[in-house]
């Protein structure tokens, strides 16, 4: 008999209530459990497959707050202790914790967690997001006070980090706990919901499951368990107990049951496979149904390429109030594997939209295979004052083993993710059929582009930049460009650290100058072993361009539509800077936006127009006449000036276009000027 049915069976016969019961025996079970399993000697894993892995879970569901208690956390924490412990773990339960005893538990959890095992965390009950912590609350706190919050409480960021010091093969964290916010009010700083916790703050094997998406808040259930937490049991006794399927099937079914109010949320660094019960997972072991490479193209084939949690989230927010079917069309071609497609396709039906019928991706060739020659009618070699460009990009044969384009890429926690791009032919620049055009795009010329090579599928934000500041302790120099107030001035006081509006740390940094970017990416480069760059100006239009060939990546040409794109001079504006041209729309933002808010472009990139300026490798020159045909950096012209390209958040309907370019000198900085990494491969 498991150790926790043996307690429940004696309180049964001295006449103590199960609730009562299994807060004075959990503490004794967990440990009698644990320290068993330390030795290899779990009575109740005996019948089954020995594992070759510790498999220990620390569930906790607080129901008794005396302020704002909860009908179903410590019911859901005693069932799910059940479950787990059929499928193989050894669990560790608590029930309606204080601040002493949730502290406590956590501790004894990260002793218990074997390096190289499986640890789970799960807890129901109220959490909450303050100063871009996700905060799990204790019984015993008080409602009348945030600042006891970061002193009594525990924060999940805390939990995760100890789970992942431990080096588990697998580490997932559950959180029940995005129920009515009792801190909620008009004049307090606590958010609504939960926040996001990016899995890269953990090695890889992580996975992180929100009740719902982040900044929701979940249905406590009329039943005896949680909405989520009933689904999540549920799930768990069906056969195949893979991780993603398991969690899969919670949201479809919390989706249908609210009829997509509430979205469960997921997010995963785990690879290969993980299932609950140990004889499945053991199984998957020891014959795993196929490489981890054939995996990740079946699931991208299935569920929808991989995507960013941050810029999913960016991108939900930003539609999901909208009646219009196209917007969440847009968002499922980016996101049609993630935690709101099945709401979004439900948003397209309800409001008249037709969804597309699936078509599976074609798995790109192997890197290490030879592409074929550009034909001769694309070679360069052919004079063409006023060209017509090419259809689509040719690929370029390249040697050495590189990895496949769209791959992304992190060489290290602090750095920026990379995405690979293929190399290719296009058509730089603005010829006469082509407005507004300027004089320095012209003439227009066909530049081959050696690839692959890697760029930043993100401008670099401020927290990346703050990484490298703080490590090289780089002086903070003071002085950037305005045009806040409706005029262009230095500010003298402003920094990247305080560009004159108020930013978030995944916004693009700026107030920025060549040299400070020069500087970053030799700290990359110094850091990884790696050859980190900027991009020369013919990449980046490539990359901008992304196989377009009008003056913007995207089909709609209309301007009110740009605000669906990218961060730039809207509406907004008006109170911002009055007097500057803007476009019919409005993006969300008065200034800059999070990276990746708005859709990539068909490389995978986002933001290549809008938001910030981006800095170049090139010196100033004007206009394309004499530009190597080869896609290289100019070094020679007005080298004192570089180029730089994209539009801002500020940017009028002029200037934010794929062929547009502007210069400053190399040590000046802007309020909308930063910059984007890239590298070299292999």
């Amino acid at each position: 008999m498991p150790i926790r049915d043996l307690f429940r069976s004696r309180c049964a016969k001295l006449g103590v209530a199960a609730r009562q019961c299994v807060r004075i025996c959990a503490a004794v079970a967990a440990f009698v459990g644990l320290a068993t399993a330390a030795v290899g000697q779990d009575r109740d894993l005996a019948a089954k497959p020995a594992s070759p892995e510790a498999r220990v879970a620390l569930i906790i569901g607080n129901s008794d707050y005396k302020s704002a208690p909860l009908e179903n956390p410590a019911n859901d924490a005693s069932d799910l202790a059940n479950a787990l412990e059929k499928q193989g773990f050894n669990v560790l339960v608590r029930e309606n914790v204080g601040e002493r005893g949730l502290k406590e538990a956590v501790e004894i959890f990260a002793k218990y967690l074997q390096k190289g095992g499986i640890g789970l965390f799960f807890f129901a009950g109220h959490g909450i997001q303050l100063k871009d912590q996700n905060f799990l609350l204790p019984v015993d706190i008080s409602f009348d006070s945030e600042a006891d919050i970061a002193y009594r409480s525990v924060s999940a960021e805390y939990v995760l980090s100890r789970m992942a010091e431990a080096g588990n093969r697998i580490n997932v964290v559950i959180l029940d706990a995005c129920r009515n916010n009792p801190f909620q009010t008009a004049k307090r700083s606590a958010n609504k919901g939960l926040g996001v916790m990016n899995v890269g703050r953990a090695e890889k094997g992580t996975f992180i499951a929100y009740a719902t998406s982040p900044g929701s808040t979940a249905s406590d259930g009329g039943g005896r368990n949680g909405l989520y937490t009933k689904h999540l049991l549920r799930s768990l006794e069906t056969k195949d107990t893979d991780i993603d399927k398991v969690f899969g099937r919670v949201r479809s079914s919390v989706v249908q049951e609210t009829n997509g109010e509430q979205v469960p949320w997921t997010s995963s660094s785990v690879v290969g496979e993980f299932h609950f019960n140990v004889s499945e997972d053991l199984a998957a072991l020891k014959h795993p149904v196929q490489p981890a490479a054939a995996m990740h193209e079946a699931a991208a084939e299935e569920e929808g390429a991989p995507y960013d949690p941050v810029q999913e989230k960016a991108h939900w927010d930003r539609i999901k109030d909208s009646r219009n079917p196209a917007d969440y069309l847009g968002y499922l071609e980016n996101f049609s594997g993630a935690q709101h497609a099945a709401y979004a396709r439900w948003m397209v039906t309800k409001y008249g939209g037709v969804l597309p019928a699936p078509v599976k991706a074609a798995r790109p060739a192997s890197a290490a295979s030879p592409t074929p020659p550009i034909p001769a009618q694309l070679a360069l070699a052919t004079p063409a004052p006023v060209l017509s460009p090419p259809p689509a990009i040719v690929a370029v044969a390249n040697a050495g083993a590189a990895p496949a384009s769209g791959t992304p890429i992190r060489d290290c926690p602090q750095c920026p993710e990379l995405v690979t791009v293929p190399g290719g032919e296009y058509v730089m620049g603005s010829g006469p059929d082509q407005k507004p055009r300027e004089p320095d795009e012209e003439p227009p010329h066909r530049v081959r582009v050696a690839g692959p090579f890697a760029v930043g599928k993100f401008e670099v934000t401020r927290a990346q930049y703050a990484a490298f500041s703080i490590e090289t302790d780089r002086p903070r120099k003071v002085g950037c460009h305005s045009t806040i107030g409706g005029r262009f001035h230095k500010n003298p006081k402003a920094t990247w650290e305080n560009p004159g509006f108020e930013q978030n740390d995944d916004e693009p940094v700026v107030c920025v100058s060549w040299d400070d970017a020069q500087a970053y990416v030799a700290w990359l480069s110094k850091k990884t072993g790696k050859k980190y760059r900027l991009l020369n100006e013919a990449e980046w239009e490539y990359v901008a361009r992304a196989g377009s060939t009008g003056k913007r990546h995207w089909a709609e040409t209309d301007d009110a539509a740009v605000c669906r794109y990218a961060s730039v001079a809207d509406t907004s504006i008006k109170g911002v800077s009055p007097g500057m041209p803007m476009f019919p729309c409005s993006d969300g933002s008065k200034y800059t936006s999070p990276v990746g808010r708005f859709p990539a472009n068909s490389f995978g990139v986002h933001d290549m127009l809008g938001n910030a300026w981006e800095w170049v490798e090139d010196c100033w020159n004007e206009g394309h006449a004499g530009a190597p045909e080869l896609a290289q950096a100019r070094l020679s012209g007005a080298c004192t000036e570089r180029a730089f390209r994209g539009g801002a958040w500020n940017s009028t309907p002029a200037t934010v276009r794929s062929a547009y370019r502007d210069r400053e000198s190399k040590d000046e900085r802007h309020d909308n000027l930063g910059f984007r990494a890239a590298r070299s491969l292999p």
